[in-house]
């Protein structure tokens, strides 16, 4: 299953073709540091990653893609529904490698993410969290029709929680 944007696929992960360029993305310092963790990961933490990334598909039927240009074929990040059982929420999420930030993919991305829950999925709402400070992050959520509802902890991290319902979404989209 995969999903075509404008200027990009977004695909399951493949462990063997993905791995050592997804290692690279997420090893990277400002990628690592709005995560949890709060610095880049391993290539073993990575792998590891990935594997919940495709166990939580099997068992949701939803979840994180791998996103890909598609004129180059290049791995750019990910992005996708993740579960929070913390929270017991689905959250969109999406993280870039330096060489595809500021460029909108998140926006892109994270659209079709919400369009997919929304459309596909049968879900009534979708949460953003960002850590505090990463306002590149909040952009995204608000681009999307995210709304900041409060301050949160979550993963031993402060956080921005923002959330938006089907309806809310399909206002804005006109649908």
């Amino acid at each position: 299953m995969r999903i075509e944007t404008e200027r990009l696929y977004l695909r399951h992960f493949d462990i063997e073709k993905d791995l050592k360029a997804y290692a690279d993305i997420m090893g990277e310092y400002e990628v690592g540091k709005w995560l949890p963790k709060g610095e880049g990961h391993t290539v073993e933490e990575t792998e590891r990653f990935m594997k919940y990334i495709l166990a939580h598909w099997e068992k949701y039927n939803y979840g994180i893609w791998a996103v890909v240009d598609k004129e180059t074929d290049c791995l750019l990040g990910h992005c996708g529904l993740n579960y929070v059982k913390d929270l017991s929420e689905i959250e969109v999420l999406y993280a870039f490698g330096k060489h595809a930030r500021g460029k909108g993919y998140a926006t892109e991305a994270a659209r079709a993410s919400l369009e997919y829950a929304f459309e596909q999925v049968g879900l009534s709402s979708i949460i953003g969290l960002t850590k505090q400070g990463n306002t590149a992050s909040m952009n995204v959520l608000q681009k999307i029709g995210l709304k900041y509802i409060k301050d949160i902890e979550v993963f031993n991290m402060d956080c921005k929680y923002f959330k938006v319902t089907k309806d809310e979404y399909e206002s804005l989209n006109n649908k």
